[in-house]
């Protein structure tokens, strides 16, 4: 779609269907973001031989790559049976389960790389690190190259957007919130799950938050949000190979 069209309505829906409204989408949020750090937290003592890692166990890159492998099932099937079970809408209408065109994902991924770009030289020039430290632990304890690639790029960035961008955001846009407020609510809810970053890092990610959702509702493509948090990691990661081949 052409980013001078209008945007489509917040949530297609089929037979005078609608998602959940805010507060069971609030609620039911609440909870698959409570499965998923409890899944989080016994992968992780598993993981550990029995042991609690406490918080410098999420500075491991091994351990933050598979964690995030086998919680992203919670998240996405927790998404996708909620979904289903309201009646009148089908699930990929809710989700927003679209593959976008190629030109859409195109603009929107030099968009992406366009803030990329702007935050980091804004960093820079304000005397900060390309990357922060935690983001340089973690892949120098990666372990294996491709499992941490697999979590980092591929079952975090999908977990993440359909929590956010997915369930969230369709409830909230369809909400008196409307889609601005479900933009903003979602792109500050997502960057609370970044409490391992200082607070210019944080407001960092909710301003990429902002720009997912932005995608979201002018293309309905949840895909190309899942896409677009791919590419951010994938140039972090690309980011602190450069920083550590510096040193």
């Amino acid at each position: 779609r052409d980013m001078r069209e209008p945007p489509p309505e917040p949530i297609a829906v089929e037979d005078g269907g609608r998602p959940w409204g805010l507060w069971p989408t609030v609620g039911f949020a609440v909870l698959i973001v409570i499965l998923w750090i409890a899944a989080q937290g016994i992968a992780t003592v598993l993981l550990l031989g029995g042991r609690a890692g406490g918080s410098d166990a999420f500075s491991q890159g091994w351990i933050v790559a598979r964690v995030a492998i086998v919680s992203a099932p919670i998240v996405i099937g927790g998404a996708l049976l909620l979904a289903r079970a309201r009646k009148g809408i089908g699930v990929a209408a809710y989700l927003g389960l679209t593959w976008p065109g190629a030109r859409q994902a195109l603009r929107w991924s030099l968009l992406l790389l366009g803030f990329i770009v702007a935050s980091d030289s804004l960093g820079l020039a304000f005397g900060r690190p390309l990357v922060p430290e935690s983001m340089i632990s973690a892949y120098r304890t990666a372990g294996s190259l491709p499992i941490f690639l697999l979590g980092i790029v591929v079952a975090a960035p999908l977990a993440e957007e359909f929590l956010f961008r997915g369930f969230l955001f369709a409830g909230l846009a369809n909400s008196r919130l409307r889609p601005s407020g479900a933009i903003a609510l979602t792109a500050l809810a997502w960057g609370t799950l970044h409490v391992q970053y200082d607070v210019y890092t944080i407001v960092t990610v909710v301003v990429g938050g902002i720009l997912l959702g932005l995608a979201r509702w002018r293309t309905g493509s949840l895909w190309l949000c899942a896409l677009l948090h791919g590419l951010m990691n994938v140039v972090a990661t690309v980011e602190v190979m450069f920083v550590l081949s510096r040193r």
